[in-house]
């Protein structure tokens, strides 16, 4: 009787999930900790406040384009290094000036190298466990998971340092974000040069279009919940201040919601691993309108119970998304599918913080979490209307 077989490591996976942290839980989420700090010493109004990580979204829709074309020309493993040193940098250089050019370009710089992490980093997730099936769902979740990492870190080094020391040190507040991102990049930079890409060499010569006939309901689907996630994200710290909650009260859910972020992947491997992509997503959507809609019920209470909802189902939306490009199409063809997908995700980021701080100037927070409640709405729907294609290689 033969001896079982040993499944891979989650670790290269955790390595790489590190990239998330730095281009996700600090290159864009970390905003939302600034945001009131920043507002309140360059006079903004929140639309203004929302610009910024409109930019941000705007320099991804960039990257994800780019990344789209330099995948035919250029290895995923050097584009995901290119793109995680961009975002270090410019972590580290906004604060320089509180001129709002200046901002809004190192937002779309950030946003670029973003882009070129999640697209390139989940490729080479996929590639590295590619013939072990019953490990990819829990990598992929992990993947994507390590933005709550990101999360913690940057509302522990932050927020307390804003809280002392007074608004006016959100550019050091920049500084620090940029030196927590130098050291959690070491070990995904290092890992990346290793991960083998034979697979994906062959990407450069497949032109075959994607098919999306099959997988275009989902496309919109991650459209609107691009949209929706990021208003609850843009804006939720700055709802928590509005309604009187200490510093150390909001830090606290912000560390629940990057908790349960980086528990997701665990609490979802198993429906990753054995669901169709388009039904985890269209589920973990359903879960995410939830912890989005249980801040409008009043009471501390329900901003824990907000915050632990949401953040174990807001990052799987991502990792269904890999899946669902893995479960449908040839390996040669992930990388390009997976940066069309960050295109369609990275449009919806780019409208959803501005709309939002739109409404929110003319009917207050609320107003936003209702707008990011309905767009959540629209991605439980859009799913059940795809067809994927079977029969990936």
């Amino acid at each position: 009787m033969g001896s079982p077989a040993v499944l891979p490591s989650l670790w290269p996976a955790f390595a790489l999930c590190l990239s998330m942290a730095v281009a996700n839980g600090l290159g864009r989420f970390a905003y939302a900790l600034l945001l009131p700090a920043m507002r309140e010493d360059l006079q903004w109004t929140y639309a203004q406040a929302g610009w910024l990580n409109t930019a941000n979204a705007l320099g991804y829709v960039l990257g994800a384009g780019t990344a789209y074309a330099l995948l035919h020309r250029v290895s995923a493993r050097r584009l995901f290094q290119a793109g995680l040193g961009l975002c270090v940098f410019t972590l580290a250089v906004t604060g320089a000036s509180g001129a709002l050019p200046w901002l809004s370009t190192q937002r779309v710089l950030n946003g670029v190298g973003a882009a070129w992490v999640s697209a390139c980093g989940s490729t080479l997730v996929l590639l590295h466990y590619r013939h072990a099936p019953n490990r990819r769902g829990a990598a992929t979740g992990l993947f994507f998971g390590g933005a709550g990492i990101g999360l913690i870190a940057a509302g522990l080094a932050v927020a307390p340092l804003l809280a002392i020391h007074g608004a006016a040190t959100w550019p050091t507040a920049w500084l620090v974000l940029g030196a927590v991102g130098l050291l959690a990049s070491i070990w995904p930079m290092t890992l990346a040069g290793r991960i083998q890409e034979s697979t994906a060499v062959t990407e450069a010569h497949d032109h075959a279009p994607l098919p999306l006939r099959h997988l275009g309901a989902c496309l919109a689907a991650y459209f609107c919940w691009a949209g929706g996630y990021i208003i609850y994200l843009t804006f939720i710290f700055a709802w928590l201040r509005d309604h009187g909650l200490s510093w150390q009260q909001g830090i606290a859910v912000w560390t629940v919601l990057g908790i349960a972020i980086l528990c997701s992947g665990m609490l979802w491997r198993r429906a990753l691993g054995a669901w169709p992509g388009a039904h985890v997503l269209s589920a973990c959507c359903a879960v995410s309108l939830l912890g989005t809609l249980a801040p409008l019920l009043g009471g501390t209470t329900g901003l824990f119970v907000s915050a632990a909802v949401f953040g174990s189902s807001v990052f799987i939306a991502a990792a269904a998304i890999a899946v669902l490009v893995r479960q449908n199409l040839p390996a040669a063809r992930i990388g390009r599918a997976m940066a069309l997908f960050n295109l369609a995700f990275a449009a919806g980021q780019a409208i959803g913080p501005v709309a939002a701080g739109a409404v929110a100037d003319r009917t207050g927070l609320d107003g936003a979490l209702w707008l990011s409640a309905a767009l959540h709405v629209a991605a439980v729907a859009l799913p059940w209307a795809a067809r994927a294609p079977r029969g990936a290689g």
